[in-house]
């Protein structure tokens, strides 16, 4: 290695080690910056026992017509794992050039799992985009980010490591609670291919719209995305208001399925679907107290006129978070995330049930602080499913067995710069 080559080498790690320093570390000023959040947890889940034998459950938990029951399930095993959740690390820039603003942003998450199906380092992108701003006509984003959907929401993200983490509500408020067989039920969306605006900020007031196409659009599938909201702040309150809809995703039936007698899974031949979701959103934010909240209402339809096929499912869901500093050192949050047991419709005169969908997440955690990059924490949170739902969490803590529990708690530590 040449002494230009290892001096630069060297000058890279020893702007990384200024981390304790700064929020980012700039390599070549608004250039080249480099920023992350990191936080491996060691975790533990444990599960209940599905419900009883006998117990009733929904038309579209078992997916077919008539009268439904459980039969009873025992929980999954117990599993202890290291998890790196969704660490990541970043990259971005930004230069203005006659009037206007262009940067970028790319992130990679953290795989530290030599053993993962995808071992390698940074193994996959998160935020990847560039965009493009102006004083008078806002900014223009491409590539694959959040949604404005996703954005404009869910304003308190427990102690800054709820991403992707059993501890994120969007587990609850974002998705039904019956199994998905499509491309995805959720609404708590980054997504590849996206292009997303924003208006400046007047008084206090943004608003915002994001568009993905389907780049595999055929003559019957067109699997695509938009969002759409308004949000309000003046740094201590904040009010949003968003909507997302997803056409051909095929939640309920999934892309392949055919017609079966007594099934209400509508046949992929001729489908279409439209899913919508609309969230009304709260945040406060104070000296040592955060709270969000968020109450939202999730519809998917399938137009198929398949007899007795599925048609449409709706429910409301809502969610509250808070976090308090006890000092600078200590801060305590808790949560709270409800989903609705709903209402569904078949097509011709058959009844749809949603007996026993629906269900709850309660969540608690605290970190101490070493100082502002690193800080170690502890979560702890249950999940509970009604007698015919099932509920996910993250993290790969997996999911609850029919009317099941899942716990899970977890300490951990956060490098954020």
């Amino acid at each position: 290695m040449t002494f230009k080559y290892r001096a630069l080498t060297l000058g890279c790690f020893a702007a990384m080690s200024l981390a304790g320093t700064a929020h980012a570390v700039q390599i070549a000023g608004d250039l080249l910056e480099i920023y992350g959040n990191v936080y491996p947890q060691y975790q533990t889940v444990t599960f209940g026992d599905s419900s009883a034998t006998g117990a009733a459950v929904s038309t579209l938990t078992a997916g077919k017509t008539g009268a439904q029951t459980n039969t009873f399930k025992a929980g999954a095993v117990s599993a202890n794992k290291l998890t790196p959740v969704n660490s990541y690390i970043g990259f971005t820039g930004k230069k203005t050039i006659d009037g206007l603003t262009l940067g970028y942003d790319l992130q990679g998450v953290i795989n530290i799992d030599s053993t993962a199906s995808n071992p390698s380092f940074m193994s996959e992108p998160r935020d990847a985009f560039v965009w493009i701003s102006h004083d008078k006509f806002g900014t223009l984003q491409a590539g694959q980010q959040d949604t404005i959907y996703k954005s404009y929401g869910d304003k308190v993200r427990m102690l800054g490591v709820s991403s992707s983490n059993f501890v994120s509500t969007s587990n609850v408020v974002s998705n039904p609670t019956w199994s998905n067989k499509g491309v995805s039920t959720s609404f708590n969306t980054r997504i590849n291919g996206q292009l997303l605006w924003t208006s400046p900020r007047i008084n206090g007031i943004e608003v915002g719209y994001s568009l993905r196409q389907d780049p595999t659009k055929s003559a019957t599938k067109n699997a695509g995305l938009s969002s759409m909201g308004i949000n309000w702040t003046d740094k201590t309150y904040y009010v949003g208001l968003a909507q997302e809809v997803h056409d051909d995703y095929f939640a309920f039936s999934g892309t392949a399925s055919t017609a079966t007698a007594g099934s209400i899974y509508n046949a992929a031949a001729g489908l279409r679907s439209k899913d919508t979701a609309t969230r009304l959103s709260f945040g406060y934010r104070a000296s040592g107290v955060r709270i969000g909240a968020d109450t939202s209402t999730l519809k998917y339809t399938e137009t198929s006129a398949q007899a007795n096929g599925f048609q449409s499912y709706k429910t409301n869901t809502w969610q509250i978070t808070g976090e308090y500093d006890l000092n600078s050192k200590i801060a305590v949050a808790a949560q709270y995330a409800s989903n609705g047991a709903g209402n569904c419709s078949l097509n011709g005169t058959i009844s749809c049930s949603t007996v026993g969908l629906g269900g709850n997440l309660v969540g608690f955690g605290a970190n101490y602080k070493l100082d502002k990059n690193f800080a170690i924490f502890a979560l702890a949170a249950k999940g509970t499913a009604n007698s015919g739902a099932v509920i996910s969490l993250g993290s790969g803590a997996g999911k609850t067995a029919i009317g099941g529990t899942i716990n899970a708690a977890a300490v951990g530590i956060q490098a954020k710069f």
